[in-house]
């Protein structure tokens, strides 16, 4: 990604899709925005039969390793989002359907397919996304005690999840349902190294679970409050959100167990050219043994600059902030810090190791009409580096 910037791959991207002959008046009339003469993908999403934005990735997830994903975003709009040439804020398409797929080194692959649906003007959303995925993933601790040396297992299958909420009426308030479906072969992705710290009651657990379909099924709840200002990319307004999921053998859950949300996010505009985020997330899953559930199913700390699975527990609370810089109407660049703690009880969570992350990045305003940017995250955590190719917000 050194020599190429994310407008320069849209920009070849979408010379595919038209002739030689043609590409001159394809840009003028599509890419180029009348009012700056800068790229612009506005026009073309909206106003084109196919109206897909590419997003082509390198993927440098240190969980996964080094890989490529494609993934396309097709904006589906209103004909009066079309007919709208000009205007001071963002608008929100009805809906955007995604496609996507992506392998890496390690062996790791998968793809998939999304929607996300604002419909009855923004009164009911809706997000679905299923797929199949065959993952190749070190995890470092197991039946709540940390390991010397990771484990590498390998975990594939499909998966499923669909949420639905209703704004009520005259607020910001909107309350739903939620259901999610994995179905996981678990099997050893490298042989167990001789000198693992492992001892036998984790060897029968991790026994229990290899080579064997496990199915995890929730139903659950969503109560949200979200009043920022655009959801694709918010400059301000906040977004607090709690849900309860139930995995029980009543909806097909082979484990059974309880996981919850607590969720927030806000953004302020300090300026006309500065804004700043602040996000804070808790995560918790409870059972009757928590040290029986499937590894994947423990929630972990989830922040720009550490590998996913990398630091697990039954509680895990994360904050992060963000400060971004508008340079012009366009380019953006951002810097960011986080930290997060994982425990496996809630009440050691204060005396849990404090992990923290640095990063900085930029975005470049691909589509204008709906706020939608494009840009490169480099952050650094703990242990390693890592570089994030972003599309729209960056929570």
């Amino acid at each position: 990604m050194a020599k190429y910037s994310i407008t320069t791959l849209l920009t070849a991207s979408l010379c595919l899709l038209s002739s030689p002959l043609a590409q001159a008046d394809f840009f003028d009339e599509f890419m180029i925005d009348p009012d700056d003469g800068q790229l612009d993908a506005s026009r073309y999403i909206s106003q084109t039969p196919l109206g897909f934005l590419p997003v082509p990735s390198i993927i440098t997830e240190p969980a996964v390793g080094t890989g490529l994903s494609l993934m396309g975003l097709f904006f589906h709009d209103t004909d009066k989002n079309k007919q709208t040439e000009h205007t001071d804020h963002a608008l929100l398409p009805k809906s955007i359907s995604i496609i996507g797929a992506m392998k890496t080194e390690n062996g790791t692959w998968g793809t998939g397919l999304g929607h996300i649906a604002f419909w009855q003007q923004d009164t009911l959303r809706y997000r679905g996304f299923a797929g199949y995925a065959d993952i190749n993933l070190d995890f470092y601790s197991l039946a709540g005690r940390e390991l010397n040396k990771p484990i590498a297992l390998n975990l594939n299958g499909p998966g499923i999840l669909q949420q639905l909420t209703k704004r009520i009426p005259n607020s910001n308030f909107f309350a739903g349902v939620k259901q999610f479906y994995r179905g996981v072969d678990i099997a050893l992705a490298d042989p167990l190294l001789p000198d693992i710290d492992i001892n036998g009651e984790q060897l029968s657990i991790l026994d229990q679970q290899l080579s064997k379909k496990i199915t995890t099924s929730g139903l659950g709840g969503v109560f949200e409050f979200d009043n920022r200002n655009n959801p694709l990319n918010p400059e301000k307004g906040f977004n607090y959100r709690a849900e309860y999921m139930l995995f029980d053998d009543s909806i097909g859950s082979d484990v059974e167990y309880q996981s919850a949300q607590i969720k927030g996010l806000n953004y302020w505009q300090l300026s006309p050219t500065t804004n700043f985020a602040f996000r804070y997330q808790y995560d918790g899953v409870y059972a009757d043994d928590d040290t029986k559930l499937p590894v994947y199913v423990l929630p972990f700390i989830d922040l720009r600059g550490i590998a996913k699975s990398r630091y697990q527990g039954t509680d895990v609370l994360v904050t992060e902030v963000e400060l971004t810089y508008k340079l012009n109407q366009r380019w953006r660049i951002n810097g960011f810090t986080g930290l997060g703690k994982a425990s496996y009880s809630f009440s050691d969570m204060g005396s849990a190791d404090s992990q923290t992350t640095v990063g900085a990045g930029f975005r470049y305003l691909i589509a204008k009409r709906y706020g939608f940017t494009m840009g490169l995250d480099i952050a650094k955590g703990p242990e390693e580096s890592a570089i994030y190719i972003q599309a729209g917000a960056s929570w």
